[in-house]
């Protein structure tokens, strides 16, 4: 099977590493991983708390804040509603397709990704932060998928917001599944708070060094994006021109969002899944029924033989 469903970077950074070598490291030595990502994501490392994972980062996080609701703009990661209702939280979801100014309760949680997940829309949020602060809200912004297209961080709402959260998962972008590491920047003040809460020694030091050496490879962050530019492009051109496509949403990252007319999701995933592609079945999330399609940025090759499908089709 050629698989699209994989939110994964289908390009790899350059990383070469003896294993045995790192056995022998300290596993709880963060210094140098901190000192790169400071320099990466242009925020100071006492800024930064690392987490054992996308599913540790969002649980640490909505523990501590320790608020009654939740408010999720959505479709979004399911892992966030989850840990809110595993956690007591009374969750709301907002239709970000229909209307993002719906009103949140003062005090509560919002959780916006950014770009969003499926669709990969990139959005520019400072009309949202000026009614989030107005609201006193505890804000997190996913912003796992922001590195494939390069646009402005929220980095820079630290300074003017003290209850502001970024959360990113680096699996993702750094193009391996098995990566457990994520991380959560915020005020100095916030993080020294929220460390107190989190065991010294939680990573593994092989995700330390495998993230290590994928972030001090700087060829890799630019042929990455362009790459997933210029195949992204070539994907929506495949299914602008398909019959059975009614629109696609405009995308900054390195998915698709299509919505399908005359033929529902399920039968063209079968059709695709007999020509041995594999495509996302998205319709768990919040505001996605059958006539949605999620599809992810893959190699020229297999772009080629999927629109030999498509056409077939």
């Amino acid at each position: 099977m050629i698989d699209f469903s994989s939110e994964i970077n289908f390009l790899k950074p350059n990383v070469n590493l003896n294993y045995g070598l790192i056995s022998e490291a300290k596993s709880n030595s963060y210094n140098t991983l901190l000192e790169l990502l400071e320099n990466r994501y242009k925020v100071k490392k006492e800024q930064i708390e690392l987490f054992n994972g996308f599913s540790s980062a969002i649980y640490s996080i909505l523990k501590f804040l320790d608020k009654k609701f939740c408010f999720i703009y959505s479709p979004c990661s399911l892992e966030y509603k989850k840990a809110a209702y595993n956690l007591q939280y009374e969750v709301r979801v907002i239709n970000r397709f229909e209307n993002l100014f719906l009103p949140i309760k003062e005090q509560s949680v919002v959780i916006f990704a950014n770009p969003s997940y499926l669709d990969g829309t990139y959005y520019e949020l400072e009309n949202l932060f000026k009614y989030w602060i107005e609201k006193e809200a505890i804000v997190i912004v996913d912003e796992t998928f922001l590195d494939f297209c390069g646009e402005e961080a929220a980095v820079k709402y630290l300074k003017e917001y003290k209850f502001l959260y970024i959360l990113k998962d680096f699996s993702k972008y750094y193009s391996n599944v098995n990566l457990s590491i994520s991380a959560i920047f915020s005020n100095q003040e916030n993080i020294s708070f929220l460390r107190k809460y989190e065991p010294e020694n939680k990573l593994s030091i092989f995700d330390v060094k495998y993230l290590e050496n994928s972030l001090k490879d700087v060829e890799f962050r630019a042929i990455s994006n362009s790459v997933n530019i210029k195949n992204r492009i070539e994907l929506e051109k495949i299914f602008h021109s398909c019959k059975y496509v009614e629109s696609i949403f405009h995308s900054s990252s390195n998915s698709l969002l299509i919505k399908l007319k005359e033929i529902d999701s399920k039968e063209f995933i079968n059709r695709l899944k007999n020509r041995d592609f594999k495509i996302f079945d998205c319709m768990s999330y919040d505001f996605i029924d059958e006539k949605f399609l999620n599809i992810y940025v893959n190699s020229k090759d297999n772009i080629a033989s999927l629109k030999e499908a498509v056409y077939a089709i």
